[in-house]
């Protein structure tokens, strides 16, 4: 991550309880952390095992064995959300590359931990990798997820939820927690930010105009926090108060360097591409198991 300290609504696609009897869980809920409250945010700490159970590792294959690559948030049991541009290089590797769900140490797994190959990638068909424009992307798993206290789908928003209302929203990942390093963490990392109004965001002084409306921004003014190299494609998370769920709003996206003043990070918008994604997971859902990878660039 970028942490140089360190580092009831139902949507269209995800309702409150799944129908899929085999992960009948409440969306958006975190079952082993449910009561706590005391999360120590100083620039970011280790994450308790099962803390963001929607969270999930793409991992790539080096000779040295798979390695993180960048994240992603589960949204079913067989479809997971993640940036466009963790696909630029490496396509003809794709069958190689692997989603480790419901892990806390990368290096040390646990039983808990279910890993899956990918079938198909399905960017979006105006992704733009030189403006970072929709970058927003779906991945199939080639097997079902088992939901547990450790995996369960996150809640995004559809368009009648009050996204810029929601409060305590937190970054997640196992992203480089310097902006100098290239190891990425191997404990997940995990970080409270603020949300930033687009119109301060897109300021001279800031981005100057750089910030699309189907983007948004969380950090902090004077800098400090913030997602950084191997974050990209996780989640930007929010509570509702009342019912202590979480939405997942954003998925990383970009920025300029890392946790820097007035250079937050910015999230492609989970509400502006709710009905891309409903579209493309019900154009590609597949009633079994596919085995040859597609690359799909949109329709």
């Amino acid at each position: 991550m970028r942490l140089l300290s360190l580092l009831l609504f139902h949507t269209l696609v995800w309702p409150m309880h799944s129908m899929n009897g085999s992960c009948d869980a409440v969306c958006g809920h975190r079952p082993l952390v449910s009561g706590y409250g005391g999360m120590r945010i100083v620039g970011g700490v280790d994450a308790l095992p099962g803390a963001w159970p929607w969270l999930v590792s793409i991992q790539v294959p080096t000779r040295m064995g798979p390695r993180h690559s960048c994240g992603g948030s589960l949204i079913s049991t067989r479809w997971v959300l993640t940036a466009a541009h963790c696909f630029k290089a490496k396509r003809r590797l794709l069958p190689q590359w692997r989603v480790v769900i419901g892990a806390s140490q990368l290096s040390q797994r646990g039983p808990e931990a279910q890993v899956r190959s990918i079938t198909q990638v399905v960017q979006h068909e105006h992704y733009e990798p030189r403006m970072e424009s929709n970058d927003i992307a779906l991945l199939e798993l080639d097997q079902p997820i088992e939901c547990n206290d450790y995996a369960q789908p996150a809640c995004l928003p559809d368009a009648t939820v009050e996204v810029l209302n929601l409060s305590h929203c937190y970054i997640s990942g196992w992203g480089v927690t310097q902006e100098t390093s290239l190891e990425t963490a191997d404990i997940l990392q995990e970080a409270k930010v603020h949300l930033i109004d687009i119109a301060t965001c897109n300021s001279s002084r800031w981005y100057n105009g750089a910030i699309a409306s189907n983007n948004l921004c969380a950090g902090y003014e004077q800098g400090g926090i913030d997602s950084c190299q191997g974050d990209s494609g996780g989640p930007l998370m929010c509570t509702e108060e009342r019912s202590k769920r979480f939405w997942v709003i954003g998925v990383t996206s970009w920025g300029l360097g890392c946790a820097k003043a007035q250079r937050p990070g910015v999230y492609s918008s989970t509400q502006h591409f709710h009905d891309w994604i409903l579209g493309k997971r019900t154009l590609y859902q597949h009633p079994a198991p596919i085995l040859p990878v597609v690359f799909v660039d949109g329709d």
